[in-house]
């Protein structure tokens, strides 16, 4: 199709008149063997002008590419409306992405940028703090997700979908990233437990009893629905990254317990607690996650309890499974790890099955004869 003015019929006289002054533009190319449609304003009046305008942009496509021209904040806009809008994870990768167009540019084209440019985004993003009440620097693991993967993804389908003629080997990912501490496996010991329940809110115990009981992530329960659960079966239905919306069993006792708060919380919310405050005092409202994170972090402060996070209830929960069952395939799934590398962090609680077997041994082989004369305990 030549270029042409758009023509709309007006629905009150029944005339027909251009929708714009300006011609646009509207041909096909094959591209790598595939066909393309290209569309769009081309600015101009006059119909020899916007040939022009035609002709010049067959050209650039044909030597650059379709979609050679887009910038990394035109990238994250479109990964944003074909990839995360309406997840789950929305608010952190889009969080992510803006980090990226401010510390990069968003006006920089995605077939300029190299290692370097992203590597330098990592060190600018490390030296940051949390905030100008917060002196804590950003966390390496934090550092990596919200520059180098969520770059690697829209990269990655700029290549693939949008046939971006970008080289992803030539980006060295794994150079780039900030070594992260061994995350550390944490529980419950001694009578910090019982400390614990003893400073934590009423109302927010049976969501507290649910995540020690369950082991699931917090994200994960607070967006717990009542229209996902499935009492006949005894299993809930809970979002995971990657795998999106997954059944989940639980026992009897958790159910009756869900159900049981789901009656008193408002909406679609399966979890509420009791507001606190003049005028609202007494009413209920969904728990979040970060009203939680504050409730908690005040019982364990009221505890004397330290070093414990709020992940660190789902470590409590995995280390007192394996424990019990001493089944690591059967923790692995409990927790819904894809792979059971995740889960292997939790088996040094089997080192008491070694310990007990070494002793078992000891009993069997004790110390006889005139070889152990010369042995000396320590």
């Amino acid at each position: 199709m030549s270029v042409f003015r758009a023509r709309k019929r007006d629905k009150t006289t029944g005339e027909w008149g251009f929708t714009s002054p300006y011609y646009h533009y509207d041909f096909v190319l094959t591209i790598d063997g595939h066909r393309r449609r290209f569309h769009g304003s081309t600015g101009e009046t006059t119909k020899s002008r916007a040939q022009k305008f035609e002709d010049k942009e067959k050209r650039r496509v044909r030597d650059e590419g379709p979609n050679d021209n887009m910038t990394l904040g035109e990238a994250c806009l479109r990964y944003h409306e074909e990839v995360i809008e309406g997840t789950s994870n929305e608010i952190n990768e889009l969080a992510a992405m803006k980090h990226c167009c401010r510390l990069i540019g968003s006006d920089r084209r995605l077939t300029s940028l190299t290692t370097d440019d992203i590597a330098i985004a990592v060190r600018k993003r490390a030296g940051e703090t949390k905030g100008k009440k917060n002196p804590t620097l950003i966390a390496p693991a934090t550092v990596n997700r919200q520059i180098i993967e969520i770059m690697r993804k829209v990269l990655k389908r700029a290549k693939r979908v949008w046939h971006v003629r970008l080289d992803l080997d030539a980006y060295d990912w794994a150079g780039m990233r900030l070594k992260e501490p061994k995350e550390r496996v944490r529980e419950f010991v001694g009578d910090e437990a019982d400390r614990f329940w003893d400073m934590m809110r009423a109302d927010y115990a049976p969501f507290v009893w649910f995540l020690l009981s369950r082991g699931l992530r917090v994200n994960a329960v607070t967006g717990m629905s009542k229209d996902r659960l499935d009492e006949p079966r005894n299993r809930i239905q809970i979002w995971i990254k990657g795998e999106g919306w997954v059944w989940v069993p639980v026992t009897k006792e958790q159910m009756a317990v869900i159900v049981q708060e789901a009656k008193k919380a408002p909406g679609k919310a399966v979890w509420s607690y009791e507001m606190q405050r003049h005028p609202h005092r007494g009413k209920r409202r969904p728990i979040t996650y970060n009203g939680f994170r504050r409730t908690i972090q005040t019982a364990l402060k009221a505890a004397g309890i330290t070093d414990f996070r709020i992940h660190d209830l789902r470590h409590d929960f995995a280390s007192k499974l394996l424990r019990k069952t001493r089944d690591l395939a059967l923790v692995q799934k409990a927790l819904k790890h894809a792979d059971i590398s995740s889960t292997v962090r939790y088996a040094h609680v089997l080192d008491e099955d070694v310990r007990e077997g070494l002793e078992a041994l000891e009993n069997i082989r004790p110390l006889t004869g005139n070889k152990s004369k010369n042995f000396r305990r320590n």
